[in-house]
């Protein structure tokens, strides 16, 4: 056979073999495209859903039992239990008992402790258990305790809050001075410490960028009383700056959107960068029944026009101490949680969802004599009963 047959051959398999593997790349191809379209048709539904991932991070990660409300948290009926999520774990705290309970509802730790008055802090990847007035001190993971700090209470824990770096500001008494706070990293050193001779402190926090902590004080000022939050570099004793709330208690400090925020028992208010007043929002009805401000960029709170009864308004309030929304209601609210961009309003006979604007995401009306709630970032909330909780998922 000449050079030139077997060239023509050659030229010929070629041929030949050209078209499979062209439509095998063809193939390919659709396939590639129809994963995408499918994917975006996806993407679109849970962007219709809540301009975001919520719902479609619902589906991937709960089981079908969760949305039939199997999937269950059980625990001792306990009139003095407190309540915390952590991730997707529950924390379950009372006077003799503290555990941590998976989203299978399986008990992954436990502990018998002593606490009177036992209360929960949750920062990024840990939780404060305390005893208020009480020496003990537990910081739990979702594995379970990961620090003992009982030792760095003095003469009993006043208050103890998480930022969510996991920066923890703790005030306690102290013998010699009215109060102390601390603060200490992560890895349970402790980063700054003052002694106050002349003023109570009541709590404190540590900022999200770790580079001051806010302390708040009860004091009078013209004779008559005031609360005080004073700002601390963490490198130094002085204040760097104080901000006065005449004739005002402060019953809550924190921080979301990047702005320290604090609620009183007239108004809710942020403060400014340089830790002067900013905005504030002055209660429309005079009693405050109850506040959050798990909320990503929100606060919520629980207004109401009498000392009793169930007039009353649910407001959101923003970073710059703005109102965002306000909704009357003739219910009684017996529990509220925010969470990322959703807040769990537990009325007497209904679970409402709502987002910051007070627009209704999700309602579930079979409560089940539930008596607690604690809302998730993801739009999910657990339901707390006497003996169990339960997850509700959208």
């Amino acid at each position: 056979m000449t050079d030139k047959e077997n060239l023509s051959r050659e030229e010929l398999r070629a041929d030949r073999a050209a078209p499979a593997r062209h439509g095998a790349l063809h193939r390919i191809a659709m396939l590639v495209l129809v994963l995408a379209v499918v994917l975006g048709a996806v993407l679109a539904a849970a962007y219709l859903d809540l301009s975001n991932f919520d719902s479609l991070r619902r589906a991937l990660s709960y089981h079908k039992a969760d949305a039939a409300s199997e999937n269950t948290y059980s625990y001792d009926n306990d009139r003095t239990n407190r309540f915390a999520l952590l991730g997707d774990r529950l924390i379950v705290v009372s006077t003799t008992r503290m555990s941590v309970l998976a989203n299978d509802g399986t008990e992954v730790y436990a502990k018998e402790v002593k606490l009177e008055s036992p209360a929960i802090a949750v920062g990024g990847r840990t939780a404060a258990v305390y005893s208020v007035g009480g020496t003990a001190l537990y910081l739990l993971g979702e594995k379970g305790l990961v620090r003992d700090l009982s030792a760095e209470t003095g003469g009993g824990v006043i208050s103890a809050r998480l930022n969510s770096s996991d920066l923890l500001a703790l005030v306690t008494d102290k013998s010699g001075y009215k109060s102390s706070v601390s603060v200490y990293t992560a890895a349970g050193e402790r980063a700054f410490t003052f002694n106050s001779s002349n003023r109570y402190m009541l709590d404190a926090c540590v900022e999200r960028s770790g580079k001051h902590v806010a302390v708040v004080t009860l004091g009078s000022e013209n004779a008559s009383f005031a609360s005080t939050i004073r700002r601390y570099a963490l490198d130094r004793e002085t204040a760097v700056s104080e901000c006065v709330l005449d004739d005002s208690l402060l019953y809550e400090i924190g921080s979301f959107g990047g702005t320290l925020v604090a609620v009183t028992n007239d108004r809710f208010l942020a403060l400014s960068a340089d830790g002067s007043l900013g905005g504030s929002y002055d209660y429309a009805y005079p009693y405050l029944r109850g506040s959050t401000l798990g909320g990503a960029d929100f606060g919520a709170l629980v207004l109401s026009r009498y000392r009793s009864g169930s007039a009353g308004r649910l407001v959101t309030v923003g970073a710059g101490g703005n109102l965002i929304a306000s909704l009357d209601t003739q219910r009684d609210v017996l529990d509220i949680s925010a969470a990322g961009k959703y807040l769990a309003v537990l009325y007497s006979d209904e679970l409402v969802i709502y987002t910051e604007d007070l627009s209704e995401y999700a309602s579930l009306a079979d409560t089940q004599y539930a008596r607690g709630v604690r809302m998730r970032d993801d739009g999910s909330a657990v339901l707390l009963g006497s003996r169990r909780g339960w997850l509700y998922v959208p």
